[in-house]
């Protein structure tokens, strides 16, 4: 229990700095005005909650065009990722096909037998992602 109670302290240790970045990598269009103070009902006057509803009414015009520029925002990091999950996709097939390529004539070429020769074989395998 105690090991567990610790691997997931050391967890969190190494998980608050990514979450930083993380908060700290967000695009400038998703950062957001602070809701107005809301005066409390019951002893609020009118005209406080007159003032409250009208700030309320700006701030919620301000908070959806905030919205659309962060979903935008978020859209374009989106299509980006795809793109560069796209790219590594592509990397990987090509990485794969040329150690495949590689060791099917290795192969070939092993299999000519011994001409005086005292090169045999290759450290590189066959990929496993």
């Amino acid at each position: 229990m105690k090991v567990l109670l610790g691997a997931t302290a050391a967890f969190m240790l190494m998980a608050a700095p990514a979450l930083a970045q993380t908060q700290a990598a967000l695009p400038a269009q998703c950062t957001f005005t602070a809701a107005p103070a809301i005066p409390d009902g019951a002893t609020a006057t009118n005209t406080a909650m007159q003032n409250a509803r009208e700030a309320l009414e700006a701030w919620r015009a301000t908070r959806q065009t905030e919205l659309t520029a962060c979903n935008g925002a978020a859209q374009a990091l989106q299509a980006q990722a795809q793109a560069a999950a796209a790219a590594h996709n592509a990397a990987a097939t090509d990485t794969d096909a040329t150690i495949n390529r590689f060791v099917a004539e290795n192969t070939e070429y092993n299999a000519r037998g011994s001409t005086g020769r005292r090169e045999r074989g290759s450290s590189l395998t066959r990929p496993d992602h």
